[in-house]
């Protein structure tokens, strides 16, 4: 228990401080998400492994690459082209994986490989598409620092009322076969909070900062139903790991943060809502 109080302040304080400084130089978010997405690829393919699987370390590095370029040239060309690194991550990511989920079959003559073409791809997918989408929202957006920060918190929130309402009040499964403690009380009442939480955030936060001028209580409801949306991603995103673990036979995704677990283990939920953190900031975009 010692080690996972220190272990989980020590990493709320370095990510605060990525974020923090994010705010001022947008470089950090970049540094940050090479981070987590080095170190969660390196454990996805170690999962895969030990689940017999045998994913491509080339074509998830090519992954990573890409989504970096396109970033780049999205933050160098913003100006005048606005919607380049949606374009570049588009096309090239998805050309990646498409090749790399048909690429073993080609190789190798065994049905087998397909699945671990199948692999491969999602892989590339599932880590470079969400943290393609921190660096994008607080690059391109003028104030898109502030609908990063919603996406990667309001997961934190969610589980913590989800997990307090499932103690009260919790009586009803989910689904036990992935997740044994998770209930429909816990995640209804994770949801409500997660929701307020974001519209407060945004009716006292962003609405001022942006200069809105749509009705306060339009607005209100607009975010609140992005929370609840953010609670049911973040809910998901922790269950599709699950999956995965327990598919492949793993307790933990590494030893990265001891007495957490690995990388991905923090961010499983954080990876589903950041995508959403993104649409929120295309949205309110076309709202101004």
């Amino acid at each position: 228990m010692k080690q996972r109080v220190i272990t989980g302040t020590l990493f709320t304080i370095v990510v605060s401080i990525f974020i923090g400084l994010a705010y001022f130089y947008p470089i950090f978010s970049l540094i940050f998400s090479l981070i987590v997405g080095t170190v969660a690829s390196v454990e996805i393919y170690k999962a895969l492994k030990a689940g017999k699987y045998q994913p491509s370390a080339v074509f998830m590095f090519f992954g990573g690459i890409f989504a970096l370029g396109s970033v780049l040239a999205g933050a160098v060309l913003t100006d005048k082209y606005p919607a380049l690194a949606f374009e570049l991550y588009l096309v090239l990511e998805l050309s990646l994986c498409l090749v790399a989920a048909i690429w073993p079959s080609i190789k190798n003559k065994s049905d087998t490989q397909f699945y671990d073409g199948i692999a491969t791809a999602g892989s590339i997918l599932y880590i470079t598409f969400p943290l393609f989408c921190l660096v994008a929202t607080t690059y391109i957006f003028e104030n898109g620092w502030f609908y990063m920060v919603v996406a990667l918190t309001a997961p934190w929130i969610s589980d913590v009322f989800a997990y307090f309402t499932g103690v009260l009040f919790g009586k009803h499964k989910i689904v036990p076969h992935i997740s044994p403690k998770k209930t429909w009380e816990g995640c209804i009442g994770g949801a409500i909070f997660c929701a307020l939480a974001v519209m407060l955030y945004f009716d006292f936060v962003v609405y001022r900062i942006e200069n809105f001028k749509m009705n306060i209580v339009v607005f209100s409801i607009i975010m609140f139903l992005f929370g609840l949306a953010i609670s049911v991603m973040s809910q998901i995103g922790d269950w599709f790991a699950s999956v995965i673990k327990r598919h492949v036979g793993i307790k933990d995704y590494g030893k990265f943060l001891p007495g957490h677990g690995g990388m991905l283990d923090r961010f499983d939920s954080t990876f589903y809502t950041l995508p959403v953190g993104l649409l929120i900031g295309v949205i309110l975009f076309f709202l101004k």
